[in-house]
Formats: structure tokens, C-alpha cells, sequence
């Protein structure tokens, strides 16, 4: 973890934040501490302000980080990169949740090997952005082939455009109304720089990382 960041300042920092999900937010949401970048301290820091929720875009990270931090059965681990289907196994005893499916290939190996675990799929919003993901006129068809596969599909993911607060709004709103539409509870959008937006589009889920423990080391 950055060293010029303290425990105090981690624990203020998310009290921050779950003041404006308090005075933004119309539904439930879960705060997702990313720590991509950041040490098992940063971890830590977060467990000590009450966080149970992180979120890792690297396998080797995740893995790394839960062998060096104390057991805690509390912590709930959420993969949030993309993820070649071929290593999808090595972390699948510790992933709860999957923000990043755009496959049926990758579908069909997180239920054989962590059938248990909740999905989200990843929607691109149009032309809003140069982002991967199910293109959105494809996810109804979609949706259908991975309930099929009898996973628990619990919403929908997607990310905002740097720079952009009006594409980002337009984009976090329209992913509100496509997981309405298809009877999806969880909308995972909101990072550091746009989590407001997400909070007043619907979002359910924040992944959060700058925003909670600094700058990241080069």
C-alpha cells in the first residue's frame, strides 16, 4: 500500500464513501475495495474499516494476496479483469463473484469448476467507449444461453468513459435499464472517478480502489 496513506486515513476514506451511498443510493449497495496494485496491507487497512468485500483483475494477485493475508472467512473475493478460461481453476476455491463474463466458453468453465459462485456479465453500451464486453444488442441471446448453463446470473457489469461524465451517465444508466429488463438485481459500475454517477444511475456495486487507499506505485 502506498506508504503515505494510513490505516486512519483508509478507514476515513471509506466512512466517506459509505456516507455518499447513504445520502445518494435507492437500493442496497456493496462496496468492492479494489486492491490491484496494492499490497496485502492495503487489505488489511480495509478489513479494519469494516470492509469484507475485494476485488482483484489478476489471478496471480489474488492469489498472492489471499496465501499472504490472515485466513478470514469474512472476505469475499470478486474478479473483476478479464480472465483467460485457462485460469479461471487456479483461483476458483476463492472467487464469489465474477464481474467480467463475455463468453460462453468462459461461462461454461467457472460452472465446472465454480459452479457456485454468483456471475455478472459484461455489457458494452454501444459506441459510449472503447470497452470489452457483450455488445448490448447481443445480450439478451446471451443471457439466455448462460442461464441455461443453471448459473446464478446476478446482473450486469460495465465501465464509465474517462473524461466524460455525460457518455458515462448515459452509459451507467442504460445498463440500470437492461438489468430491470431482463429481472437482474446487480448493477457493478463505479470507480473512484464516477462513482457518484453510478450511485444516482442504480448502481448496486462499486469497485473502488484510488478512492480508498492513494495513488498506486508505479
Amino acid at each position: 500500500m502506498n506508504s503515505l496513506i494510513s490505516d486512519q486515513q483508509v478507514a476515513e476514506r471509506v466512512a466517506n464513501i459509505e456516507n455518499l451511498i447513504c445520502q445518494k443510493a435507492e437500493r442496497d449497495v456493496t462496496l468492492i475495495a479494489v486492491t490491484k496494485g496494492f499490497t496485502s496491507e492495503a487489505i488489511n487497512a480495509a478489513r479494519k474499516a469494516g470492509i469484507k468485500n475485494f476485488g482483484e483483475n489478476y489471478a496471480q494477485e489474488m492469489l498472492g494476496k489471499s496465501h499472504s493475508i490472515t485466513a478470514d472467512n469474512e472476505i469475499i473475493w470478486h474478479f473483476i479483469g478479464q480472465m483467460q478460461t485457462n485460469k479461471v481453476r487456479k483461483i476458483s476455491d476463492l472467487v464469489q463473484v465474477w464481474h467480467s463474463v463475455t463468453s460462453l466458453k468462459l461461462a461454461k468453465e467457472i460452472k465446472r469448476r465454480s459452479q457456485s459462485s454468483t456471475i455478472l456479465i459484461q455489457v458494452n453500451i454501444g459506441d459510449r467507449g472503447n470497452q470489452m464486453g457483450v455488445d448490448q444488442t447481443d445480450l439478451p441471446t446471451f443471457l439466455e444461453e448462460i442461464r441455461e448453463l443453471e448459473l446464478d446470473v446476478r446482473g450486469l457489469m460495465t465501465m464509465g468513459i474517462a473524461g466524460d461524465a455525460v457518455g458515462t451517465r448515459e452509459a451507467f444508466s442504460e445498463l440500470r435499464r437492461l438489468a430491470d429488463e431482463h429481472e437482474l438485481v446487480e448493477c457493478s459500475m463505479g470507480m473512484s472517478q464516477d462513482l457518484e454517477i453510478a450511485l444516482e444511475c442504480g448502481a448496486t456495486m462499486l469497485r473502488v480502489g484510488t478512492g480508498i487507499f492513494g495513488n498506486r506505485r508505479n
